[in-house]
């Protein structure tokens, strides 16, 4: 990881749009009716908003990116089809009785027990999810120039650019980049 990786990455974190900010986890926890699997849970529910709807809909390949309070990006991922599928808002089951709730729960397979951890650590820890889809980071990578202009060599190819620009900041993890991730890392 060299600085101008870190400088290089937060310009594109500066550009994404702001979609969801989650404020605090806590309270009873809550499952997914799945048949197995790490991801049934238990899980701590989720106070969030949503900050931009049509950006958390579009159906469009797209790279998110998840900071802390702190600033630091901590995650960075791809949707082949929209952020909703990733970061999606679970119908959820109490967590002994599996009587399904009245209230669906945000959540993300592989951030969540990241967050779950930090908050149990510092509870006033706060995430903020942004988004950016290819046709939007193909003229900031242009403009960012070598080594990350080499991707405008996938013009027209949204899910490549997006999908590239990932793995090089993966292949660039760090404490201040990409510290949740651990597919495709260096």
């Amino acid at each position: 990881m060299t600085s101008n990786a870190i400088d290089l990455a937060y310009s594109i974190f500066r550009a994404a749009t702001p979609v969801i900010r989650i404020n605090s986890v806590g309270g009873s926890k809550w499952k997914r009716n799945v048949a197995q699997g790490a991801r049934i849970g238990p899980w701590l529910p989720a106070k969030y908003d949503v900050l931009n709807k049509a950006v958390w809909e579009a159906r469009n390949p797209c790279m998110y990116l998840v900071a802390g309070r702190d600033g630091v990006i901590r995650y960075v991922g791809i949707s082949r089809n929209r952020l909703k599928d990733r970061w999606r808002v679970s119908p959820a089951h109490d967590a002994e009785t599996m009587v399904k709730l009245p209230q669906n729960q945000l959540f993300h397979s592989q951030c969540w027990k990241h967050i779950e951890r930090e908050t149990a650590a510092d509870p006033s820890s706060s995430y903020e999810v942004r988004c950016i889809d290819g046709h939007r980071l193909l003229p900031l990578l242009e403009e960012l120039g070598p080594p990350l202009s080499a991707f405008a060599a996938l013009r027209g190819d949204s899910e490549g650019i997006v999908a590239g620009v990932e793995r090089w900041m993966c292949n660039n993890r760090g404490p201040r980049l990409a510290s949740w991730n651990v597919a495709m890392t260096a």
